[in-house]
């Protein structure tokens, strides 16, 4: 299964990366711009969330409806979504109408009119977004552990934001925001399927060649040292939260194959260690996963339950019995085996479609500076060893970096 990419370079600086695949005619296109969360301030949290909203309320040739319709009437999609790293404007659509979701792409990202009168409705959009994530416990849960995890670096700021802090923003403020921000050296334009690269990027360098390259300057704050601790929190819910993690190495780390690996055996399916041990045997809780994501200087691992208060510290026991068990070596080279073709399985099974191998693509570029064939990523999954599970899961398992998030209901519910 390898695949044709190919990349390059325009002279402002905009990396272009394609990956033709034969056997489809559609095409899944994104302009990614290095523009999260970890570039605001607590000042203008939820900036970079905000500018994506505002973006498709109106461009210098098109209006709201325009930038849809564009896209809708060729039988396509357009969506953009921001992370705590960046934003990604994307489209699906039919290989032969490249140009017309390039674009429309471009024009959200280079001519965005950012009418005041929108941003004041649009202020109003996203704060029902963030009140509905602080109704969700199960999502506001990762907000507080995030926070609680990186303190003042701008990692543990809320990717949409308080109401407070995104009320306050104007249009001076994003407007300097994507100057800083949107520059040619912090964009990458991928796309997978029916395409031809140099096509490509002669119309990426016809849509963007005005932007201007900026100064390469990356945000650098340092994390203050982390010891274990507790943060509790309450809210009117009937069911507490719990998230146990810890600070871990950023996304080009090599580590992160037997990473990928470790989350599979603790919450890959209903024959994971999580589901089995702790909801099928004694039935404490519903919901129970682990997870990590990785950053470009750091990166985060926890695991998650909904539980009984009444359960809560025997769940948390549970949790941390399950990590001590992988750090003494207690997995069999059969489980590792099942486990490396459950992974293998699913990440063929999801490249399937377009909209994955460009994400794939375009993260691997910004975060790894390395595009990896398929192939070449089997290997190193297959590659990956019980030596390399336990070593990181001892590297894991270290009490004092731990931090435990809890949501518990307000006191007159119980």
């Amino acid at each position: 299964m390898a695949e044709p990419f190919r990349k390059s370079t325009l002279p402002n600086g905009i990396r272009v990366l394609s990956e033709n695949v034969d056997s489809v005619r559609s095409l899944s296109l994104g302009i990614w711009v290095l523009a999260g969360s970890r570039h605001e301030t607590p000042q203008t949290n939820g900036i970079a969330h905000l500018i994506e909203h505002m973006v498709f309320k109106g461009t210098e040739k098109r209006n709201a409806f325009q930038i849809a319709h564009a896209i809708e009437s060729l039988g396509g999609g357009i969506n953009a979504f921001t992370d705590k790293n960046l934003t990604c404007y994307y489209v699906r659509l039919m290989g032969e109408h490249m140009e017309t979701g390039l674009d429309v792409l471009a024009d959200l990202v280079a001519h965005p009119t950012l009418q005041p009168a929108e941003l004041e409705r649009e202020k109003g959009v996203i704060s029902e977004e963030i009140r509905e994530v602080e109704d969700t416990p199960s999502e506001l849960i990762h907000d507080l552990f995030a926070r609680n995890l990186f303190r003042e670096h701008p990692l543990g700021l809320p990717v949409q934001g308080s109401v407070e802090s995104v009320s306050a923003l104007q249009v001076d403020d994003l407007h300097r925001f994507r100057v800083q921000n949107y520059s040619a050296d912090k964009m990458v334009v991928a796309a997978a399927g029916m395409i031809d690269h140099e096509r490509l990027l002669d119309l990426v360098w016809q849509k963007l060649a005005d932007r201007p390259t900026g100064d390469g300057k990356e945000n650098t704050q340092t994390m203050a040292p982390l010891s274990a601790q507790r943060f509790e929190s309450h809210k009117t819910i009937l069911q507490s939260h719990i998230m146990i993690g810890r600070r871990i190495f950023a996304r080009n780390d090599p580590r992160r194959y037997s990473l990928a690996i470790l989350n599979v055996v603790l919450s890959g399916g209903m024959s994971s260690r999580l589901f089995q041990n702790i909801r099928e045997k004694y039935g404490f809780v519903y919901a129970i996963f682990a997870f990590s994501e990785l950053f470009l200087s750091q990166g985060m691992f926890g695991i998650y339950a909904g539980v009984d208060t009444a359960h809560l510290e025997e769940v948390a026991a549970l949790i941390y019995e399950e990590l001590r068990k992988l750090a003494e070596g207690r997995l069999s080279m059969e489980e590792l085996q099942k486990v490396r073709e459950q992974f293998k399985g699913g990440m063929i099974l999801s490249l399937e479609a377009m909209q994955a191998r460009m994400n794939r693509m375009a993260r691997m570029e910004i975060y790894e500076k390395q595009l990896l064939t398929i192939d070449q990523l089997l290997q190193l999954i297959e590659a990956v060893s019980l030596e390399d599970i336990q070593d990181l899961a001892r590297y894991l398992y270290d009490r004092d970096q731990f931090i435990e998030t809890v949501l518990l209901p307000d006191e007159a519910l119980l």
